[in-house]
């Protein structure tokens, strides 16, 4: 064998290798360039919590519409002129002129004043009210009509709560099928570029298939979501026409109308008390007790009647002009009234003391509620920062090929589990808040 004349040494075969290297990329290193190349960006993987929908309150003008178009609340204010009514029926009384005629004939068979005479009489009394009892028919007039108020604004306060949870829930949903579309979209995009690399002999058919199975996750998802938005938007709009109006549910602009007030527990416990309907029905059926027990202690002096009366006897030879009095003998039972009036008097307050009890303890577990769901809102948040980078870091891994689509996959599920919390969070977080200004009046603009 003729030996090389010139023969490899060490240096050249290192300087042709490295040659060879950089002329040529490796396999794994083409792979990784053409994910980055095909695959969205990482701004688009997921979207920010910033993007995500905010809670609102339906708009003022709306709501006044609504309050005025309201059957339960036409109702309660044509219970309301009731009670105006029946309070004007005791304060002028029910005593009124009462008028008699009466017409006979006499017959007398002696002599000397044998013959038939014709003979009539007219009478006119009244009975007469008592000031003290006109006194106690004054309180329950008030206290009626008091009564008739407090069912007014029970009436428009449950309204009132019950439109906002509605309201909200029907914005949450509303969030979470925006949120599922962005999903969809977002996996939509990756599916394309992966059928191009696969096209290309860059992705396994198995990687595919495992996008296409996400795919239809969320497509899914998507469809779960809008059947849920547009139910609870169907029923919210079916239930306030007037919603439907602005188009939409987007509601004030204010970012500061969901905040927890500023006023501290015990301030925010003293309204809760003072505004509470239930309590407000509760002290006005203490005031109809107290006005029965006014108007049963009046009862026991019986209303005398007065009346005078003419007549004619024998045919017009006698004339009759006289006076008439009644005076009815008050027995046991006006006493018995007068104690069982007192007895209600006496549950009915025992019953606003346990009211009141009730009412401060619902407006604590509310409170609380508020402050915990305005710190889960935080939480929550911060969760899903750390989620959605790490989806991200995930994403740029597999991108790089480092680790497999289905790794990606799970830390994406991860992250939008955390986009949802924290819709979810909000959403609470704004019906306690709106609920706790409602119940401490401090909601004017909803109830003018």
């Amino acid at each position: 064998m003729k030996p090389l004349s010139k023969p490899f040494t060490l240096s050249a075969l290192s300087a042709a290798l490295a040659l060879t290297l950089t002329a040529a990329p490796t396999w794994g290193a083409e792979k990784a360039w053409a994910k980055s190349a095909d695959t969205p960006s990482l701004q688009a993987a997921l979207p920010a919590l910033s993007e995500l929908p905010s809670p609102t309150l339906p708009q003022i003008a709306a709501v006044d519409q609504i309050l005025a178009e309201t059957p339960a609340l036409q109702e309660a204010q044509a219970l309301q002129q009731a009670a105006a009514q029946n309070g004007a029926v005791l304060r002028a009384g029910t005593n009124e002129f009462t008028g008699q005629a009466q017409v006979q004939q006499r017959r007398i068979e002696s002599a000397p004043d044998s013959g038939r005479y014709n003979e009539w009489q007219l009478l006119i009394n009244r009975q007469l009210r008592l000031p003290s009892q006109a006194q106690a028919d004054g309180r329950m007039a008030e206290a009626l009509q008091t009564s008739a108020q407090a069912a007014l604004v029970a009436t428009r306060q449950q309204f009132l709560g019950a439109l906002l949870t509605a309201w909200f829930a029907a914005q949450r949903a509303q969030a979470e099928a925006a949120l599922a579309q962005q999903d969809l979209d977002l996996i939509d995009a990756q599916v394309k570029a992966l059928q191009r690399r696969q096209s290309l002999g860059d992705a396994s058919v198995l990687e595919l298939e495992q996008m296409q199975a996400e795919q239809a996750r969320a497509r899914s998802t998507l469809l779960r979501a809008q059947g849920v938005a547009a139910s609870s938007r169907a029923a919210l709009l079916a239930r306030y026409p007037a919603l439907s109006r602005s188009g939409s549910l987007q509601g004030q602009t204010d970012p500061g109308a969901l905040a927890l007030p500023s006023l501290n527990a015990e301030q925010l416990s003293a309204r809760a008390v003072q505004a509470s309907p239930l309590l407000l029905q509760q002290r006005a059926m203490l005031q109809k007790a107290q006005a029965m027990v006014a108007q049963a202690h009046a009862a026991r002096t019986p209303q005398p009647t007065v009346g005078a009366y003419i007549g004619s006897d024998r045919g017009g030879s006698e004339r009759i002009v006289g006076l008439q009095f009644a005076m009815p003998f008050g027995g046991p039972a006006r006493e018995s009234q007068e104690r069982a009036a007192l007895a209600e008097a006496d549950a009915a307050q025992w019953r606003l003391r346990d009211l009141q009890a009730q009412v401060e303890a619902d407006f604590q577990r509310l409170y609380a509620d508020a402050q915990a769901q305005e710190a889960a809102v935080k939480a929550t948040e911060q969760a899903a920062q750390v989620q959605t980078q790490a989806s991200n870091r995930m994403l740029r891994a597999y991108q790089l090929g480092e680790v497999g689509v289905s790794d990606w996959l799970l830390a994406r599920r991860n992250a939008l589990e955390s986009a949802k919390l924290v819709l979810q969070s909000r959403f609470d977080a704004a019906t306690s808040s709106a609920q706790l200004k409602l119940q401490t009046g401090l909601l004017y603009e909803l109830t003018p």
